[in-house]
């Protein structure tokens, strides 16, 4: 239905067990869509986009979550914003972000401070604190140029989850990106998603979660004390996770007054982490909490 055509669909299918391939095959076979589908054995989201972004044909890459669909006009007003940063500046930039919508109309997360607005990811998040989750497309150089580290989870169980904004806050680094307060798809958070698995998705992949929180208390730009304090904590909580020796964890955190500060609370999370591992390994209901949000996916 989109009024942009000229785009093609990769699908891939990260090992799942049902009838997919039969779906996928049949519906590209109608000629409907120029699409590919592509199958790969269960790794996790991020090699999945690894995966798609070296198959990619195109220009622009956007990645779009079974749970989530466009508006009809989404790739043509993308395509419009991107066409308006002028042609000499556009290399600095890695593409356009806006936002989504529930199905009653209701913006996911907070808006941009202006409709047309030049920043980064670190910056949006770190000096405008602009949280939930928001869709847009990525130069598809600039994905391969930052891929998602796949070597996270190698020997541990049930460790198949890297979050994106690893990846986007790497991009902040090099890349600006422009936001704008137009709504180009629609969320709909799935029971047993990704964000719905919360703190039992973090225990089993502290790596990525430590080497986020790592990288964002090391990016060089000043932390807001919200900010420093839930990153500091989670760095301590993560280290511990993945049996960093308290040496180490002194060494690498440059903040040495947030880190002390932060140590107690983060062993209490760490803590509260192994039991809802133990738990979980046991069989036993986890009553499913909220206020422990993922790493923001922008």
């Amino acid at each position: 239905r989109q009024t942009c055509q000229d785009f093609e669909w990769l699908l891939v299918d990260d090992g799942s067990s049902d009838n997919t391939a039969e779906v996928a095959v049949s519906f590209f076979a109608s000629g409907k869509v120029r699409g590919r589908y592509l199958r790969k054995p269960n790794g996790g989201k991020h090699t999945a986009l690894n995966l798609a972004v070296r198959e990619a044909q195109g220009a622009l890459f956007t990645v779009l979550d079974s749970d989530d669909w466009f508006d009809t006009r989404a790739l043509e007003r993308l395509k419009f914003h991107w066409d308006q940063v002028p042609r000499a500046e556009q290399p600095r930039f890695k593409g356009v972000c806006g936002l989504f919508a529930y199905e009653s109309g209701a913006v996911v997360g907070d808006k941009f401070p202006a409709d047309v607005f030049d920043s980064d990811d670190l910056d949006l998040q770190l000096r405008h604190d602009i949280r939930g989750d928001k869709i847009g497309f990525i130069r598809t150089e600039v994905m391969r140029e930052f891929p998602f580290p796949e070597d996270l989870s190698a020997g541990v169980q049930g460790a198949i989850y890297v979050g994106e904004s690893l990846v986007w806050n790497r991009m902040a680094r090099k890349y600006a990106n422009r936001f704008v307060n137009e709504v180009f798809a629609i969320k709909e958070y799935q029971a047993d998603g990704i964000m719905d698995k919360g703190r039992l998705l973090q225990a089993r992949n502290a790596r990525a979660f430590l080497l986020y929180y790592e990288e964002l208390i090391q990016c060089g730009r000043p932390l807001p004390w919200k900010h420093a304090l839930r990153a500091y904590r989670n760095y301590v909580r993560y280290s511990l996770h993945d049996r960093v020796p308290l040496r180490r964890q002194i060494a690498r955190a440059p903040d040495k007054f947030w880190l002390l500060l932060s140590y107690p609370i983060g062993c209490l999370t760490y803590v509260r982490d192994q039991r809802l591992t133990h738990q979980a390994s046991s069989n036993r209901p986890v009553a499913p909490r909220r206020d422990e949000a993922v790493a923001p996916t922008r």
